[in-house]
């Protein structure tokens, strides 16, 4: 969801809540540093089967079964996950716009959920 009126992003899993906090702090630092190295964003439009392999790489965070055709690609700072949506052209962009993580960061029934947006930083 990245509406302005409380962007958030969600992921398949859970976190205890007595480990969310420190979750919390560590997301903050390691999107500073994103942000600092200035990553370009990249844009690609992939074969479903292909889209799958690359955003699932690491864990099965994405759901293709509604997904038909070529499936357009979003990779921020190395990181890509489908979606069809405006981004920034580089990790830098955040930083001039006063975009951050903010918490608490939410847990339940195998969803975790992030949020984002702007004077958080």
């Amino acid at each position: 969801y990245h509406f302005m009126d409380g962007p958030y992003v969600e992921y398949r899993g859970k976190i205890p809540p007595e480990e969310r906090e420190a979750l919390l702090e560590n997301l903050k630092s390691a999107f500073q540093d994103l942000v600092s190295e200035d990553i370009d964003t990249t844009i690609q439009t992939l074969p479903k089967d292909e889209a799958e392999k690359v955003c699932n790489n690491i864990a099965q965070n994405f759901d293709f079964s509604d997904y038909s055709g070529d499936i357009r690609v979003v990779s921020v700072a190395g990181f890509p996950c489908p979606c069809g949506g405006t981004h920034c052209k580089s990790t830098g962009d955040l930083k001039a716009r006063g975009w951050g993580i903010k918490g608490p960061i939410k847990s339940k029934k195998g969803v975790v959920r992030i949020r984002y947006g702007p004077d958080l930083a």
